[in-house]
């Protein structure tokens, strides 16, 4: 193989470390391998002229390579700097982004613990604040928060002190942050609940209650847990104080009113509401006197009227509120009956009323803030 590199235009110079053939124009020469070189060759009549073109280049090379190393090697030790430093911005970074994190999954937690303990003291309500604020504190201790960590107030929205609001505090530690002197983080989670009276019902018994009853509205009323016995009998012609919990119009049958006195009605029923009677004596039944037989000593819902209007099937009953009835005995006899028990403070599935139509009224716990 032959390597021809022309440097101007009489010289033929060859480069190579293999024999090569080099044509000069009237002579062909056999150059020997060799280690790199530069030669020459005129053409006839030429004169020779040095061979310094590649040599310099060569020369000019080897120097710039030389000085760019001479650089690298002197940067090295900045760039390990300038890394090191990135590295501790990297580590400061992601220490930040675990431990605030790890504060947010503990305010959560915090969050979750102030909201139980609120609707527990809004259960209370508005009865009772100081048993309200016993169980937030055992709700809240059940859950990890001494009541140190806790603190409970009251304020009103529809009744006096129906409303609670409840701040629940704990330590966060850091982790990473340590290091910047940043041992922990203080986490606070604050919850509202209001003891709303009960503005609809789901799950109400038939039997209604007089608002004029005393252990309701009497002196110093409601009054919880005191016996009490309701009458059931004759107020208007056909009404026996039994209502159609529905909505309905007419008579709803025995064992519709049975049902509804061991489930409660499967439905809705708001306040301010007229309901018809469900005419006739009917709580002399077998299948209601079984109903109640079965309900001594649980809790059902009934319905407070606070006024009737006509009578036979088209007597109606203005429902104003509903309250909790613990029942305890009952006796039915001919047209009149009697049911023994106490009022009791209930909050009760339904919702929220925008007023509260009086204290006795039951009521529906709902977070609110």
């Amino acid at each position: 193989m032959a390597y021809n590199l022309w440097l101007s235009e009489h010289s033929i110079y060859t480069l190579g470390r293999r024999r090569c053939r080099v044509d000069t124009g009237t002579t062909v020469q056999e150059v020997p391998s060799s280690p790199l070189r530069v030669t020459n060759t005129t053409r006839t009549g030429d004169e020779t002229e040095p061979a310094t073109a590649l040599n310099e280049v060569r020369n000019h090379m080897q120097t710039l390579l030389n000085t760019s190393i001479s650089r690298l090697r002197a940067q090295r030790g900045q760039v390990m700097a300038l890394t090191a430093v990135g590295i501790v911005g990297i580590c400061g970074m992601a220490g930040f982004a675990i431990d605030v994190g790890s504060w947010y999954q503990k305010h959560r937690a915090q969050q979750a613990i102030a909201d139980a303990a609120a609707l527990a003291a809004a259960a209370d309500l508005p009865t009772s604040t100081s048993q309200a604020t016993t169980d937030a504190q055992s709700n809240a201790a059940k859950n990890g928060v001494s009541s140190g960590g806790l603190s409970v107030a009251y304020t009103t929205t529809y009744t006096t002190n129906d409303t609670v609001t409840v701040q629940a505090s704990s330590t966060a530690p850091s982790y990473f942050l340590k290091a910047l002197g940043i041992g922990s983080a203080n986490v606070r989670a604050t919850a509202t609940a209001t003891a709303m009276p009960l503005g609809a019902a789901y799950g109400a018994g038939p039997f209604a209650v007089s608002s004029t009853q005393p252990q309701l509205s009497g002196p110093g009323c409601p009054c919880y847990g005191v016996d009490t016995t309701l009458t059931v009998g004759l107020v208007g012609p056909g009404g026996f104080e039994i209502v159609n919990i529905d909505g309905s119009s007419g008579g709803s049958g025995q064992s519709i009113l049975a049902d509804w006195i061991l489930k409660g009605c499967s439905c809705t029923m708001a306040t301010n509401t007229w309901l018809y009677s469900d005419t006739g004596a009917k709580f002399n039944s077998s299948e209601v006197k079984a109903a109640m037989d079965q309900q001594i000593g649980n809790i059902l819902l009934f319905p407070v009227y606070d006024q009737t209007s006509g009578g036979g099937s088209n007597m109606q009953y203005h429902v104003l509120a509903f309250v909790g009835f613990k029942i305890t005995g009952y006796k039915f006899n001919g047209s009149s009956g009697t049911i023994t028990g106490s009022f009791q403070k209930v909050t009760w599935r339904g919702t929220g009323g925008s007023s509260s139509p009086s204290a006795y009224s039951a009521t529906t716990v709902q977070l609110t803030s």
